[in-house]
């Protein structure tokens, strides 16, 4: 059985569905199947082994972003039996006559850039001399989440031996720099914490 996907795709424009936050994962997973059909927990292991453990891949996600792509017309569903003598169905999704056209689209805009820290930034924004000892612990723990994903990500160094290989590193690389990034701009929040403490021993 074919699950019928809908014709509002060209309606809401070629770009619609990358929208939101979850845009890149939407992005990503129609690449893949553009590549291979599969099942919604196929899609999500090679989701997970091409992103890296720095993204937070949930089954869950990936089987709502599917259902959203085949209400785009970006993919279809269809049942089939498993293998074997066993008697429940699978659903297996497929690409359809627009999913390359929407990947080679994907892969030629230009994302916005997303704000980064946003929790932190709004406890900074409202934050009193009496939420210091509370701001800060959140700066060092965000330093040692950071840290440690960016121990997941350190590039291997190793030179590509494919295409796969090669976009792999180089996403390794771009998520390391990020995290790097974002620990230096924490370590400096502390200091500037600690520069005004100093000045202004009577405020603390």
């Amino acid at each position: 059985m074919v699950e019928r996907a809908s014709t509002n795709a060209g309606a809401t424009g070629p770009k619609s569905w990358m929208r939101g936050s979850s845009g890149p994962l939407r992005g990503a997973l129609l690449g893949l199947l553009a590549q291979h059909p599969g099942t919604g927990g196929e899609l999500a292991g090679r989701l997970k082994r091409r992103l890296g453990e720095t993204w937070r891949i949930d089954p869950t996600d990936v089987y709502r972003l599917l259902k959203c792509l085949v209400e785009e017309g970006l993919a279809r569903a269809e049942t089939k039996p498993r293998a074997g003598n066993d008697a429940r169905m699978r659903l297996i999704y497929h690409p359809t006559q627009d999913t390359a056209p929407a990947v080679r689209c994907w892969m030629e805009t230009l994302m916005p850039r997303e704000p980064v820290r946003l929790a932190l930034q709004a406890k900074l924004a409202v934050a009193t001399e009496q939420d210091v000892p509370t701001v800060y612990r959140a700066l060092r723990a965000y330093e040692r989440d950071c840290i440690a994903l960016a121990q997941l990500v350190l590039p291997t160094g190793v030179r590509p031996d494919s295409w796969e290989s090669l976009f792999l590193e180089g996403t390794r690389d771009a998520v390391y720099g990020s995290l790097r990034a974002e620990v230096d701009w924490s370590v400096r929040m502390r200091q500037r914490i600690d520069e005004y403490a100093a000045r202004n021993p009577k405020k603390n």
